[in-house]
């Protein structure tokens, strides 16, 4: 992976490839793509809020066409010049104010947006107005009750608000039809080290360098892959992120 430190400032708000002590964040995230990308198939896909672009660009290995669109300039700029392709470009937009047509897309994703957002009056909405008929919304946040513990005000300074599943799910489903709600955990040595804390993730960038806990993340945050994560439906709660699979339409039952 290429270090794109040096083109977007890495701010706390946006994750980037190619830089080691962000690899946990990025592989975290890597991870709900590598889920959006199993609904890409042929698809037209719109990513709202796409950041860096790493994520359009994976997608669109599978998908007819990618529309990453994302509210800052710069970040669009950038995206446009590492990643565009024939079926993938980038457009600066307000999330809240999309300015594409109704139904005009199969699948639309916006992952680890909502958190950040001051105004969400339009968001949901907009997310709903441009799927097709039989469309599909993937959407994801960090869990209010891993995330920020015993806080109802978020712990990031970057997070204006953080959702609990159950809050995460009652949103939705004033705009979809059909909500699934899953979660994504730790797995393999990221699971051991919750009970046996060598690296924290979340509080290193307040540690000294006195801490050994700063040099073990050092050494173990490379190391993380997507591997290292799982996504379930079971024990939601205790999720780290929460996954919302949507649609306009219900589901035909089973047969």
């Amino acid at each position: 992976m290429t270090d794109t430190a040096g083109e977007l400032e890495l701010t706390g708000e946006r994750t980037l490839p190619g830089v080691p002590r962000e690899n946990y964040w990025f592989q975290r995230h890597l991870v709900a793509y590598e889920l959006a990308a199993t609904l890409a198939e042929s698809r037209r896909v719109i990513d709202i809020g796409c950041g860096e672009g790493y994520g359009p660009a994976f997608l669109a290995g599978r998908a007819r066409t990618v529309l990453g669109v994302d509210i800052a300039p710069e970040v669009v700029g950038h995206a446009n010049k590492r990643y565009g392709t024939e079926n993938l470009s980038f457009l600066v937009m307000d999330v809240n104010r999309l300015e594409v047509p109704p139904q005009s897309y199969d699948l639309a994703v916006s992952l680890q947006v909502v958190e950040h957002l001051a105004d969400v009056s339009g968001y949901f909405a907009e997310i709903a107005r441009v799927l097709a008929p039989e469309g599909v919304a993937l959407l994801s946040t960090p869990n209010r009750l891993t995330i920020s513990p015993g806080s109802d005000k978020p712990i990031n300074p970057f997070h204006l608000r953080e959702y609990t599943p159950e809050e995460f799910r009652d949103v939705l489903r004033g705009y979809f039809a059909h909500v699934e709600i899953k979660g994504l955990f730790h797995a393999g040595w990221l699971k051991f080290n919750e009970r046996m804390p060598l690296v924290d993730f979340i509080k290193v960038y307040e540690m000294k360098r006195y801490n050994p806990r700063y040099w073990t993340h050092r050494l173990l945050a490379p190391q993380v892959g997507t591997a290292d994560f799982r996504v379930g439906a079971s024990g939601i709660q205790d999720c780290l992120d929460i996954i919302a699979i949507c649609r306009s339409q219900l589901l035909e039952p089973s047969l």
